[in-house]
């Protein structure tokens, strides 16, 4: 039994209570009633292990006091939500590596954040932060519509597009290579303008993938003068560094994804204890994205640990049609490249890089799988690499929020947070995959109903015909000028 509420609230809508509010909107402006979250076991987001619920106050969106007694409060104006014993509360979680894009018709990755949005927060995720997107204006028009009560997603951090050539997507390989919407004579000022047209946009932190070494230390330098983060894919597809992680790192680079060598082991990966070593030192943030390396070959080793649910439900039939036809693209990595990634992750968490370990999933759409679950392939990957379930964890909550620089509001179930918390059904510090079974979310003090999210997203996602593909094609978009390609 999931749980009962002493009284209900009237005139709620399918999704959500009566309204939802800015996420970062003064507690005194919201007209939210109390609400006691009782029963049930709490995971805060920072110890190792879960405690007997000790009773939240929820009050104007924020966590107001831990350890309340339901009889101190007057039952016509409280909401009481109790939770049965098998219960867990976390706090909201957070990817950030949380691709809204997706390449569904061999025309380019492209923005849908509507439906993929419901999917998150459906699994529990509550911030994302998109790592890099095409049509940039897509995700900031839906955040906006999110803060101002018109739509309903999870906190959406806007990355802003691409800095560097991979604003080309697959058509370059290395930064050296050409494209219009970073060209190779770029010049300081122009990266310059570049991050302050964006941080005027509300980006608080960019994405950088195939620049220079320069062009890197030039995005990094003006991104901090606003105190905004960065983070970067520092690999080219030649299997090169476009950037050394070392010298990215002592350039103040914030949080890096993927990889800490380009080697399987051996020789390409012998620098593995100086780079930690320096990560430690500058506390640069790790976003290994494991389910996306092993992608492929661990859905088909682990499918009961990995696959849980339809996800092809989500797209159009027309959508479903084209992916089933494409098939699964070739592996990521092979078992070899795989298993370093995995070691790499394990041993930054034995030298002491417990806290800059962070969750992104990576899933830029090609196949019939969504990033909203999996997120939970993330979660199951990391405890199979050799991580304990509280630090996975709490690498999903708490340093989220510390790698966005949000912890001070987010990230762990403490007095004036806001509150932005999950309830699953059964223990996560024991079976991590107990985190994928989501009951409540709340956000800001606003409850979902998960179940109801993922019927809003049922069969949405994609074109539905071949006369239905224009908002589908990305369209590369010239730094200089109004030119637009598809080359």
């Amino acid at each position: 039994m999931r749980g009962t509420v002493r009284i209900f609230w009237a005139a709620i809508f399918l999704l959500v209570s009566p309204q939802i509010w800015a996420q970062w909107l003064h507690p005194s402006s919201v007209p939210l009633p109390d609400t006691i979250i009782q029963g049930g076991w709490l995971f805060d987001g920072f110890s190792d292990q879960r405690q007997a619920n000790p009773g939240i106050l929820i009050r104007a969106g924020r966590i107001a006091e831990l350890g309340v007694n339901p009889a101190d409060f007057p039952l016509a104006t409280t909401r009481l939500i109790v939770l049965d014993k098998a219960e867990t509360i976390l706090p909201g979680m957070f990817d950030l590596h949380a691709h809204y894009n997706l390449d569904l018709i061999d025309e380019g990755r492209v923005e849908e954040v509507i439906y993929n949005g419901a999917l998150f927060l459906a699994n529990g995720v509550t911030t994302t932060w998109s790592a890099g997107e095409y049509y940039p204006e897509r995700v900031i028009a839906q955040r906006d519509r999110i803060d101002a009560g018109e739509a309903i997603g999870p906190r959406l951090f806007a990355s802003g597009p691409y800095f560097g050539a991979f604003r080309c997507e697959y058509s370059v390989k290395v930064a050296a290579d050409e494209c219009i919407g970073w060209p190779n004579d770029i010049t300081e000022t122009e990266i310059r303008n570049e991050v302050d047209v964006w941080q005027r946009a509300g980006v608080s932190s960019i994405k950088i993938k195939q620049a220079t070494p320069e062009e890197m230390r030039i995005l990094i330098d003006q991104a901090h003068k606003h105190g905004m983060t960065t983070a970067s894919h520092l690999a080219n597809y030649n299997v090169e560094y476009d950037v050394d992680l070392q010298a990215a790192i002592l350039m103040g680079l914030d949080r890096v994804e993927h990889q800490l060598t380009l080697g399987s082991g051996g020789e390409r990966s012998a620098e593995l204890p100086e780079v930690i070593d320096l990560m430690l030192e500058h506390e640069v943030y790790y976003d290994a994205n494991l389910q996306m390396y092993g992608g492929i070959n661990e859905r088909r080793a682990h499918p009961d640990d990995m696959l849980w649910t339809n996800e092809a439900q989500y797209f159009t039939p027309y959508t479903q049609e084209l992916l089933t036809a494409r098939g699964d693209p070739p592996p990521e990595s092979g078992a070899k490249e795989f298993a370093q990634r995995e070691r790499e992750l394990r041993l930054l968490y034995e030298a002491g890089g417990r806290d800059l370990l962070v969750v992104g999933t990576d899933e830029p759409v090609y196949t019939l799988l969504l990033p909203g679950f999996a997120y939970h392939r993330e979660l199951w990957a990391m405890h199979h690499a050799g991580l304990p379930n509280a630090v996975v964890l709490q690498a999903a909550t708490l340093n989220g929020a510390r790698a966005l620089g949000v912890h001070d509001r987010l990230g762990s179930i403490e007095a004036g947070k806001q509150a932005d918390l999950i309830v699953v059904q059964g223990n996560p510090l024991q079976d991590i995959k107990a985190a994928r079974h989501v009951n409540r979310v709340f956000k800001a003090g606003v409850e979902y109903d998960p179940q109801a999210l993922l019927k809003s997203a049922k069969g949405k996602i994609g074109p539905n015909g071949p006369d239905d593909h224009a908002d589908w094609v990305l369209h590369y978009r010239a730094l200089r000028g109004d030119d637009l390609s598809q080359e």
